[in-house]
């Protein structure tokens, strides 16, 4: 977005305490770092709350084994934990990874108890083709019918997710700003969690485009 890394310089230039958001489910943070970089914005990996981290730190502090039902790339988010004992179902955004057979083994374990947690609920969101494409929402959803459960869910707009990144920035939820493009996710989940809430829209996107 057009003059969005001057703001970021400004905002440190003042002495603000910054933090970075995002549901994003198809890269790990290794990658997000790096895809900032590239773009001239330098961000420490401790810095960045991503949904799959949050995940992580759930599952080891509960020593829960994880079953992913993601997209391959963030296989390595989730390196080193426990792959035997209590097992957690993981949903998040595995685009054309979504299989029959994944979704029917994830089915399976969470009938027979496995925790049932989802990075997301999104709807949908703009695909590089300018068309909507459908998120993880409704692959959660179709387990979530089929199993009379429902998923604990890490990321945006969980009052949890927004919790851990007021905690991170060592300030009162009333004295933090979300800024973002999403106007349920974002906004309304920030505000949700006792946050200001700020709505930017990105340039050449009308409103009923926007990520949902």
């Amino acid at each position: 977005m057009p003059g969005s890394l001057e703001a970021v310089s400004q905002i440190r230039a003042a002495g603000l305490p910054l933090k970075f958001a995002t549901n994003t489910t198809r890269r790990s943070l290794g990658r997000i770092v790096n895809d900032l970089a590239s773009f001239g914005l330098r961000v420490e990996p401790r810095d960045i709350y991503t949904s799959a981290a949050i995940a992580r730190d759930y599952l080891a502090d509960r020593h829960l084994a994880p079953f992913l039902v993601v997209h391959p790339e963030l296989s390595e988010d989730f390196a080193g934990l426990p792959q035997e004992g209590d097992e957690a179902v993981i949903v998040g955004d595995a685009g054309a990874f979504f299989t029959y057979d994944r979704l029917n083994q994830a089915y399976r374990k969470i009938l027979r108890g496995a925790a049932f947690l989802a990075f997301a609920e999104n709807r949908n969101f703009l695909d590089r083709d300018g068309e909507l494409s459908l998120d993880a929402g409704p692959f959660v959803a179709g387990l979530e019918y089929a199993c009379c459960r429902k998923a604990t869910v890490l990321g945006k707009p969980s009052h949890s997710f927004f919790e851990l990144a007021v905690e991170g920035l060592g300030l009162d939820a009333g004295d933090v700003a979300m800024i973002g493009d999403d106007a349920e996710a974002d906004v309304a989940g920030a505000m949700a969690a006792g946050l200001m809430g700020v709505l930017v829209r990105r340039v050449n996107i009308a409103p009923a485009r926007r990520r949902a």
